[in-house]
């Protein structure tokens, strides 16, 4: 992906949700941690299903979908987490 600004982002952390502007610290951390493991995967180019933190969803979905890729949040039975679908790239 191209580089963005002067930042040389790989890509957008899709960070404009002012509900993030109240975490702590070591929430942030495991927000980063989350969105790089779902980024690795992404690049495998496989279709896969996981779980994340419900302050994730938007912008894991947001990603997937700028790498060209089907993805849907699905409810998940498990209290705290959301599930996340993506599948092959869309043409």
């Amino acid at each position: 992906m191209k580089e963005m600004g002067n930042s040389e982002l790989v890509e957008s952390f899709d960070m404009d949700d002012p509900g993030l502007t109240d975490i702590s610290p070591p929430l942030a951390f495991i927000l980063g941690v989350e969105w790089q493991m779902f980024r690795q995967r992404l690049k495998s180019g496989r279709p896969f299903t996981t779980l994340c933190l419900p302050q994730n969803a938007a912008r894991l979905v947001k990603m997937a979908e700028h790498h060209r890729r089907f993805v849907e949040d699905r409810p998940n039975m498990m209290a705290g987490w959301t599930e996340i679908f993506v599948g092959d790239e869309i043409a």
